[in-house]
């Protein structure tokens, strides 16, 4: 094999590894321009002009307008654990205290006496502890942007929570 042809063919792919790292250096420097989003599975991305497409960064996209954004809204839900103990004294020592009183009145007065002496107060001691956690279900949201080419409305749909929701509303203004 001849010494120059294969001097030559090194010569030209380390030219075409240069020139693709330099390329792919520009695309990385205009995709680090633009500014994108999530919206459920779909990414959006915002050119520097203000238009917008879908998907992975594009030297030539298909290009779209905000039309418009529609939430209904998620749904909380609060979950509420309590744990705890109730400590109570005199409810049984008084209705004994009191049926031995009645006692000498004979049965009637045992009974009597029971029931007073457990009606009285009680002294209590409450120790319960109350843990509320919420959980947000994610709500329908729609978004719909206009391609600038056609005038058709893509229409693309998700279940997004109201934080993220905030966040689209920013992105689009």
């Amino acid at each position: 094999m001849d010494f120059n042809k294969i001097k030559d063919f090194a010569k030209k792919a380390t030219e075409k590894t240069a020139d693709g790292i330099s390329s792919m250096n520009e695309m990385r420097k205009k995709a680090a321009q633009e500014t994108k989003i999530s919206f459920g599975n779909t990414t959006i991305r915002k050119t520097i002009d203000g238009l917008y497409y879908i998907g992975f960064y594009s030297e030539t996209p298909e290009l779209f307008e905000f039309e418009n954004f529609q939430f209904e809204g998620s749904t909380i839900i609060e979950h509420t654990k309590t744990t705890g103990t109730t400590k109570q004294k005199g409810k049984k020592g008084s209705a004994f205290f009191g049926a031995a009183i009645g006692s000498a009145f004979g049965p009637v007065g045992t009974v009597v006496g029971a029931k007073i002496g457990a009606s009285g107060k009680r002294k209590g001691k409450i120790d319960s502890t109350s843990v509320t956690t919420t959980e947000e279900k994610p709500g329908r949201a729609e978004l719909y942007l206009r391609n600038i080419e056609t005038n058709e409305v893509k229409t693309i749909k998700a279940k997004i929570t109201n934080a993220q929701a905030d966040n689209i509303k920013l992105f689009f203004e």
